[in-house]
């Protein structure tokens, strides 16, 4: 059965071949989701591609001064449609403005105060390009993502235990022997900032179905991704690998160890963030149309993978990393930064 799936996973173009499972192509992949009729030119429905758990992937030459200037130059060359489809994979549509200057506004809903300069280096300009994953899309409320890629300097032992609400713990800290931090299990996982948006914190159960309230449970504020399905109150994210948002940190630690998982799972499995990225309704989809975004599903692997930036064998940085996966289509994009003779 494992090498039936792998090769009719190869057949449909989701992952590079591999007969066993748990290899390292089974684990590590990424699928680009084209938005754009390749026969027609036409813009696809994003209400079928805008999914939960999608992740958006930026485009450089939306952030990167020097390179909007090089795709400005790019675009003049042609004045045709069918000319700029050669010229261009990746075309905008509608009435988008030229990206001669890049977006201040755009910059600072992920925490960047000035265009990312080449003088950084490669891996350190793909460290600041926004990585993003779906978390909802409602047409009256707007989006709602995560930023995957951006660390506040804090680890969840950082916080007090003040922050967390006491109420139904304090017994069963000493029942299960937890040490006196509410989030003993999690203590040295990183505190991620998810974007500029504040989080807005549960107080009652009177919102159990807007997603749009946090799911943090005891703490104020704080939202989880993870794979553990038996944490209470989380959210699945249908195109994320096995990946759900929210729900209780505290009963979390009892959650990774349910009988019901194919084994335990520790601290690395979970990822906490403070606040949020939004958009109004229909900015996001604008943004796609601009060519703001490449849209992709991702592995859980890839998005959890530690990159902490020491040692000789340091990992890529996310946006790197996944533009690679995603194939020859996208090289040119991962060459912007880089360069060809980096390959």
């Amino acid at each position: 059965k494992a090498r039936q799936k792998a090769a009719d996973d190869v057949k449909k173009g989701k992952k590079k071949k591999a007969f066993a499972t748990g290899t390292w192509e089974d684990e590590n992949w990424a699928n680009p989701i084209p938005h754009m009729d390749e026969s027609t030119g036409e813009l696809l429905d994003l209400e079928d591609i805008l999914e939960r758990g999608v992740v958006l992937l930026a485009n450089p030459a939306k952030f990167c001064s020097d390179l909007a200037e090089s795709e400005d130059k790019s675009k003049s060359k042609g004045n045709s449609f069918i000319g700029g489809l050669f010229d261009d994979p990746f075309p905008t549509f509608g009435d988008s403005e030229p990206s001669s200057s890049i977006s201040p506004a755009l910059l600072a809903k992920f925490g960047i105060t000035l265009p990312p300069s080449p003088d950084l280096g490669p891996d350190r300009r793909a460290d600041l390009l926004p990585v993003v994953i779906l978390i909802d899309r409602d047409p009256g409320r707007g989006s709602q993502a995560m930023l995957l890629n951006r660390r506040t300097g804090n680890l969840m032992g950082d916080l007090p235990p003040t922050l967390f609400e006491s109420a139904g713990n304090a017994d069963a800290s000493d029942e299960d022997g937890f040490t006196p931090h509410p989030l003993a299990a999690f203590m040295i996982q990183p505190l991620w900032w998810a974007g500029s948006s504040p989080s807005i914190a549960k107080d009652s159960d009177d919102d159990d179905d807007d997603p749009t309230i946090s799911r943090g449970g005891g703490v104020k504020a704080i939202d989880m991704l993870h794979a553990c399905p038996y944490v209470k109150g989380c959210t699945p994210l249908p195109k994320a690998d096995g990946l759900f948002w929210g729900g209780d940190p505290v009963q979390a630690q009892k959650a990774m160890k349910d009988d019901r998982l194919e084994k335990p799972m520790s601290g690395f499995d979970f990822k906490f963030f403070i606040q949020t990225t939004r958009w109004l309704p229909s900015q996001l989809e604008q943004e796609i149309k601009d060519g703001t975004w490449y849209v992709a599903t991702v592995s859980k692997e890839v998005l959890f993978r530690s990159r902490d930036r020491l040692g000789a064998k340091r990992a890529k940085p996310l946006w790197t990393e996944i533009i690679e996966l995603l194939g020859d289509d996208y090289k040119h994009i991962r060459d912007q930064l880089y360069g060809e003779e980096d390959d």
